[in-house]
């Protein structure tokens, strides 16, 4: 009988690689964990029988016929040395939870992957009518100024010099100096009270949220 011992270093013939099988492979086909060659192993050695050989019984099974099972299952089986394949999927390196492919911020923890720090979380107060409306009130006066002054400057240009004619304490303001200057200082006014309101109505038409640690 030809043995070998549990554990024996086999050698593939095909890409001359050593590997130590977990048990006993001898006189079977078996395939190289290394280049995927399947191959039989030469069988051992014969030892010295220290012990008169025992008579064959019917329990015994062939060595050809385990060969045969041991090729069928190798065959059969796809994954005889238990290699799994893992599939990798983008993970944060925070919370080592799944990311979508183009994710930045990790939606478990708020990692952002770009910047490597956390997302800040910030509770504000939500923007009332009334607080809106107080916000937009310099600027509702604003316009209403404008619009009042411009009547008024047109009255005061085009309708006032023929009223004022003759007048002894009123002849001043059929002046041209006088009407230019005031107009000019009309415009002026004009022009600031257009920059505020076009910061309050376009630039910027809502205030600024209140942040709850504000609030006492």
């Amino acid at each position: 009988m030809r043995i070998m011992a549990v554990g024996a270093v086999v050698t593939c013939p095909e890409c001359a690689k050593k590997f130590k099988p977990k048990s006993d492979v001898s006189g079977k086909k078996i395939k190289c964990p290394f280049c995927a060659e399947a191959f039989v192993v030469p069988a051992a050695k014969a030892a010295k029988p220290q012990k008169p050989k025992a008579e064959p019984t019917e329990a015994a099974v062939p060595a050809a016929a385990n060969a045969k099972q041991s090729n069928s299952d190798l065959e059969r089986d796809e994954n005889p040395y238990g290699i799994n394949t893992v599939t990798l999927v983008p993970r944060c390196p925070n919370c080592t939870e799944e990311m979508g492919e183009h994710d930045i911020i990790c939606l478990a923890c708020g990692y952002n992957t770009m910047t490597r720090a956390w997302g800040k979380t910030e509770k504000t107060l939500g923007i009332t009518f009334d607080r809106h409306l107080v916000y937009l009130l310099p600027a509702i006066g604003s316009a209403v100024f404008v619009f009042c002054a411009t009547i008024g400057l047109l009255i005061f240009d085009v309708i006032v010099p023929h009223h004022v004619q003759g007048s002894a304490w009123t002849d001043w303001l059929d002046s041209e100096a006088v009407r230019m200057w005031i107009t000019f200082l009309f415009l002026f006014w004009f022009y600031i009270a257009g920059l505020f309101c076009f910061k309050k109505f376009i630039d910027q038409p809502k205030p600024d949220e209140i942040q709850m640690e504000d609030v006492k």
